[in-house]
Protein backbone atom coordinates (compact mmCIF):
# COMPACT_ATOMS: atom_id res chain seq x y z
CA UNK A 1 0.00 0.00 0.00
CA UNK A 2 1.51 3.17 -1.03
CA UNK A 3 0.84 6.38 1.57
CA UNK A 4 -0.05 9.84 0.05
CA UNK A 5 2.08 12.78 1.51
CA UNK A 6 0.75 15.57 2.25
CA UNK A 7 1.79 18.39 0.33
CA UNK A 8 2.74 20.48 3.31
CA UNK A 9 4.25 23.68 3.82
CA UNK A 10 8.46 23.49 3.84
CA UNK A 11 9.39 23.79 7.63
CA UNK A 12 9.71 27.03 9.51
CA UNK A 13 11.50 28.64 11.95
CA UNK A 14 8.76 29.72 14.64
CA UNK A 15 9.27 33.01 16.25
CA UNK A 16 6.66 33.08 18.95
CA UNK A 17 8.50 30.56 21.24
CA UNK A 18 11.74 32.49 21.05
CA UNK A 19 10.31 35.83 21.66
CA UNK A 20 8.47 34.34 24.62
CA UNK A 21 12.04 32.75 25.54
CA UNK A 22 14.09 36.53 25.39
CA UNK A 23 11.22 38.16 27.48
CA UNK A 24 11.27 35.28 30.08
CA UNK A 25 15.29 35.88 30.09
CA UNK A 26 14.83 39.66 30.23
CA UNK A 27 12.65 39.11 33.07
CA UNK A 28 15.48 36.69 34.79
CA UNK A 29 18.24 39.24 34.79
CA UNK A 30 16.27 41.44 35.99
CA UNK A 31 15.06 39.66 39.02
CA UNK A 32 18.67 38.83 39.56
CA UNK A 33 20.47 41.51 39.11
CA UNK A 34 17.89 43.33 41.57
CA UNK A 35 18.67 40.51 44.24
CA UNK A 36 22.45 40.93 43.58
CA UNK A 37 22.75 44.18 44.80
CA UNK A 38 24.68 44.34 47.31
CA UNK A 39 24.45 45.99 50.56
CA UNK A 40 28.23 47.01 51.48
CA UNK A 41 29.65 50.06 51.01
CA UNK A 42 33.34 50.39 49.96
CA UNK A 43 35.52 49.65 52.87
CA UNK A 44 39.25 48.35 53.06
CA UNK A 45 38.39 45.17 54.92
CA UNK A 46 41.06 43.82 56.92
CA UNK A 47 43.29 40.83 56.22
CA UNK A 48 43.09 37.96 58.23
CA UNK A 49 45.41 34.67 57.12
CA UNK A 50 43.62 32.08 59.94
CA UNK A 51 40.10 33.22 59.21
CA UNK A 52 37.68 30.59 58.38
CA UNK A 53 34.54 31.46 56.24
CA UNK A 54 31.31 30.34 57.65
CA UNK A 55 29.13 27.61 56.41
CA UNK A 56 25.84 29.29 57.41
CA UNK A 57 25.85 33.27 55.68
CA UNK A 58 22.27 33.65 54.46
CA UNK A 59 20.35 36.64 55.40
CA UNK A 60 22.32 38.10 57.65
CA UNK A 61 21.92 41.74 58.35
CA UNK A 62 24.99 43.75 56.79
CA UNK A 63 26.44 46.54 59.27
CA UNK A 64 28.98 48.75 57.84
CA UNK A 65 31.97 50.53 60.32
CA UNK A 66 33.91 52.93 57.64
CA UNK A 67 37.15 54.30 58.89
CA UNK A 68 35.94 57.25 60.51
CA UNK A 69 33.49 55.72 62.63
CA UNK A 70 30.55 56.11 60.94
CA UNK A 71 28.06 53.25 60.98
CA UNK A 72 25.67 51.95 57.71
CA UNK A 73 22.91 49.47 57.43
CA UNK A 74 24.13 47.62 54.40
CA UNK A 75 24.56 51.51 52.77
CA UNK A 76 22.12 53.42 54.50
CA UNK A 77 23.68 55.92 57.17
CA UNK A 78 22.78 54.80 60.88
CA UNK A 79 23.39 57.56 63.69
CA UNK A 80 24.92 55.51 66.87
CA UNK A 81 22.17 56.75 69.08
CA UNK A 82 19.12 55.57 66.40
CA UNK A 83 21.06 52.08 66.35
CA UNK A 84 19.57 50.47 69.33
CA UNK A 85 16.03 51.39 68.06
CA UNK A 86 17.06 49.94 64.69
CA UNK A 87 18.19 46.71 66.06
CA UNK A 88 14.52 46.18 68.35
CA UNK A 89 12.91 47.09 65.48
CA UNK A 90 14.82 44.25 63.36
CA UNK A 91 14.67 41.90 66.12
CA UNK A 92 10.65 42.31 66.79
CA UNK A 93 10.69 41.56 62.65
CA UNK A 94 13.05 38.26 63.41
CA UNK A 95 13.94 36.81 66.74
CA UNK A 96 17.10 34.80 65.50
CA UNK A 97 19.10 38.06 64.54
CA UNK A 98 22.37 37.65 62.99
CA UNK A 99 24.75 40.00 62.10
CA UNK A 100 27.52 40.80 59.27
CA UNK A 101 29.83 42.93 60.73
CA UNK A 102 32.62 44.91 58.59
CA UNK A 103 34.75 47.72 59.48
CA UNK A 104 37.36 48.96 57.56
CA UNK A 105 40.86 47.76 58.05
CA UNK A 106 41.82 51.65 59.47
CA UNK A 107 38.49 51.93 61.73
CA UNK A 108 39.57 51.83 65.35
CA UNK A 109 38.59 49.13 67.33
CA UNK A 110 36.56 51.15 69.84
CA UNK A 111 34.14 52.29 67.16
CA UNK A 112 33.19 48.43 66.08
CA UNK A 113 33.30 48.07 70.20
CA UNK A 114 30.50 50.47 70.78
CA UNK A 115 28.47 49.17 67.56
CA UNK A 116 28.50 45.58 68.61
CA UNK A 117 27.82 46.90 72.49
CA UNK A 118 24.85 49.11 71.74
CA UNK A 119 23.44 45.52 69.62
CA UNK A 120 24.54 43.64 72.40
CA UNK A 121 22.39 45.90 74.51
CA UNK A 122 19.34 45.12 73.22
CA UNK A 123 19.85 41.21 72.10
CA UNK A 124 21.92 40.32 69.07
CA UNK A 125 24.91 38.38 69.94
CA UNK A 126 25.95 36.32 67.05
CA UNK A 127 28.25 38.68 64.77
CA UNK A 128 30.44 37.52 62.05
CA UNK A 129 33.31 39.67 61.02
CA UNK A 130 33.98 40.69 57.64
CA UNK A 131 37.41 39.93 56.83
CA UNK A 132 39.74 39.09 53.38
CA UNK A 133 41.36 36.12 53.36
CA UNK A 134 44.41 35.63 50.80
CA UNK A 135 43.76 32.80 48.48
CA UNK A 136 46.96 30.66 49.24
CA UNK A 137 45.64 30.25 53.18
CA UNK A 138 41.87 29.60 52.20
CA UNK A 139 40.07 26.85 54.44
CA UNK A 140 36.50 25.83 54.11
CA UNK A 141 34.02 26.18 57.22
CA UNK A 142 32.16 24.39 59.91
Amino acid sequence: MRIQLLDDEEPAFQMAPMIDMVFLLLVFFMCASHLSQRQNIPLEIPTASRAVVPGERPDRWVVNVTSDGAVFSGQEPVALDNLGAMVKARLAENPNTKVYLRADAACEHLHVKKVMNRMAAVGVDDFIFGVYIPTATREPGP
